[in-house]
């Protein structure tokens, strides 16, 4: 299959964040089983840590390069390299050298860079962000400002939090923030400050912002105000030649290397920054010595203060944002406070977690698809900082009571990221992809796993569900979604019902016909399909120009050139897309295949097939029967294999099967 130009978007990030920090595999006692009380200390001590983790064939046998850091007060206990910042050439990761993308880690920088303005006056965090705003309008469907606090907490209300592609192939290519900004601006649709959601358009703004108030580049300010004051040497928000030199090749899951790429725009703020392991300790260590480093003051220590502290928390106990930090997995952190950032590019994959308490930092990056970063985090505070006693007794309450919790709740990022709540024997059963959950109540609104990791509910002014949190996906609060209107021809009992009315509940599919009938046996079209799948992954439509010349009266003609933009469907020589030709079930399979492979790091996977699949499709039909992505219109042969008819059209039930079981079988 070909490989596409990428583009970081919701998708990409929410499951990158995701199948990192829950799905790791290894045993972690085998990481230093005595464990140290008082926190590092001794820089032999911290090594030795490191290299026993590092050195796990488990982790050693997947990486190509990592570069990792741990620093306590002024000083740097470890900055040290692992692996090769280029596997063919042999050549070695130098913590002082290699350069990494460190993706949206980057927005920590941006913070502290809008921080130092809001010190200076420059920048009221509360004023309605048109004043700063020059001749970009953002539209505001809401009776309530939208103010850089909302950006700094990614509680914008944006109805979508990522703009167009973020990576480009073209070294050459030059996008100005300005018009990057100009080219993706958003919408207002929920009220800023109400809902917490992933947003790196908001990100983006900040920079804009600070162009408009400062005067100058977004990249040479943080150049003159952070980088240098720091001896950050290293550090760039451009693809310099230096820079390019040092870079660590990134490489994907399969361990291929991955064409070098600039972002788009150029300077990006939310997630466009090349650092070191050397350059990030002194980052590190200026926010726990509140705002300074040697002679170098980059904040107040007010301002590092009020920047570590939460600002935005669906529960008080349960916080989601500091200014620019976020917390994830937080029954990782013992009992402990932290704020930390991680940032995903092709690639390339970073996590900083700061202790502002104990002064304590940790940095770690990598230049391949593969992820541990939950597994160092544990493993680390497991050895540093055990955990206490966080055993709570459950709250006695009525079944009545969590009964108004449940319901069907649609991530505000991502549709596709659905979470069935139902309550059970006083307790709540939670169905997402990743499983069966049981949450146990421990204070009003506050719940536990079996595992430690929280969630809660927000209420709003009438008393009502206003949101619903998991610490197991920490990117997005989800939402309630009211119960389907049923369709005529579609009734309760059929075979279908389940799938296409989850898609109708996410108001993914189209709301049917003029008397409410969804002819669920009719065959799809090509664009409409692709409208069902943007829709479905919470994707922008994109405002770019089509590079098919055959979709100009499409209703669906920015759905599909974004699902061009995400690699998702090829440009033909002809330049035609045949919007409103049947769908064959193998280009449906293929689609689905590529967002997997391309977006959500998904290896191949085997089945047996019979029938006849075209070449092409051939990895796209393996990976739908082997994560069972039909109805029962697919069934087993005798002989154990598949007929997935991959040549005939796809009717519009079976395609909201398959969006339906996508949704459900992501792991």
């Amino acid at each position: 299959m070909n490989m596409f130009s990428k583009r970081v978007t919701a998708i990409a990030l929410t499951f990158t964040i995701v199948t990192g920090f829950l799905s790791g595999t290894g045993s972690l006692s085998k990481v230093s089983a005595t464990p140290v009380k008082i926190g590092p200390q001794d820089p032999k001590e911290v090594e030795q840590f490191a290299d026993e983790f590092f050195n796990r064939p488990d982790i050693k046998d997947s990486m190509a390069g990592v570069a990792f850091v741990v620093v306590k007060g002024d000083k740097v206990l470890l900055n040290k390299g692992y692996g090769y910042a280029d596997v063919e050439k042999k050549r070695p990761v130098d913590p002082n050298r290699t350069v990494f993308r460190v993706a949206s880690i980057s927005k920590v920088i941006t913070a502290t860079a809008v921080m130092q303005l809001a010190e200076q006056g420059k920048i009221d965090l509360n004023k309605d962000l048109s004043a700063y705003l020059g001749d970009v309008r953002i539209p505001n469907r809401m009776d309530s400002p939208l103010t850089m606090k909302h950006l700094l907490t990614n509680s914008t209300g944006f109805e979508y939090g990522d703009g167009s592609e973020l990576e480009t192939g073209d070294l050459s290519r030059e996008v100005s923030i300005k018009q990057y900004v100009s080219d993706n601006t958003p919408t207002v649709i929920r009220k800023p400050g109400e809902y917490y959601r992933y947003d790196n358009l908001g990100f983006t703004i900040q920079g804009y912002v600070m162009e408009q108030v400062t005067g100058k580049p977004f990249g040479t300010y943080v150049q003159d105000h952070i980088f240098k004051p720091l001896g950050m040497v290293n550090s760039d928000f451009r693809l310099t030649p230096e820079i390019t030199k040092e870079l660590a090749v990134p490489y994907n899951l399969m361990g291929e290397a991955i064409s070098t790429y600039a972002t788009v725009p150029t300077e990006l703020p939310g997630g466009g920054m090349l650092s070191t392991g050397s350059d990030m300790a002194k980052f590190m260590m200026a926010h726990l010595g509140g705002g300074k480093l040697g002679d170098a003051t980059i904040i107040k220590k007010e301002t590092a203060a009020e920047m570590h502290k939460p600002q935005l928390a669906v529960h008080e106990k349960l916080p989601n944002m500091a200014y620019g930090f976020e917390y994830a997995n937080q029954q990782h952190y013992n009992g402990h406070y932290m704020i930390e950032k991680a940032g995903d590019m092709a690639g390339y994959h970073s996590n900083m977690w700061l202790i502002p308490d104990e002064k304590v930092g940790f940095f770690v990056t990598v230049n391949k698809d593969i992820e541990f970063r939950k597994q160092l985090l544990e493993a680390f505070m497991n050895h540093y900082y055990p955990s206490k006693d966080g055993s709570q007794a459950t709250l006695e309450r009525s079944k009545h009571s969590l009964a108004n919790l449940e319901g069907t709740y649609s991530d505000l990022r991502n549709r596709m990221w659905t979470s069935h709540i139902r309550s059970e024997d006083g307790k709540l059963i939670v169905k997402d992809p990743l499983g069966e959950h049981v949450l146990y109540e421990i204070e009003p609104l506050l719940f536990q796993d079996d595992q430690g990791a929280r969630a809660a509910f927000k209420l709003n002014g009438s008393g009502d569900v206003q949101a619903f949190y998991y610490d197991l996906k920490s990117d997005s609060w989800t939402e309630r979604m009211p119960k389907p209107q049923h369709y005529q021809d579609v009734s309760i009992n059929h075979p279908y019902a389940p799938s296409i009315y989850h898609m109708r509940q996410l108001k993914v599919i189209d709301e049917g016909s003029g008397d409410n009938r969804f002819e669920p046996e009719q065959a799809i079209t090509r664009e409409q399909f692709i409208g069902w799948f943007i829709r479905w992954a919470g994707v922008a439509p994109s405002k770019n120009k089509s590079v098919f010349n055959d979709i100009s009266d499409s209703a669906y003609a920015k759905e599909i050139q974004a699902a061009y933009e995400l690699g998702l469907i090829q440009a033909p020589a002809s330049g035609k897309f045949h919007p409103r030709q049947l769908l064959t079930r193998q280009e449906a399979a293929t689609i689905i295949w590529r967002m997997a492979f391309n977006h959500l790091g998904t290896a191949p996977k085997k089945a047996a097939l019979s029938g006849h699949t075209d070449a092409w499709a051939l990895e796209g039909v393996r990976f739908v029967i082997a994560k069972q992505l039909y109805g029962p219109e697919v069934v087993e042969g005798n002989d154990g294999t598949f007929n997935y008819n991959s040549k005939q059209p796809m009717l519009k039930q079976e395609a909201a099967a398959m969006l339906s079981r996508f949704a459900d079988n992501l792991f």
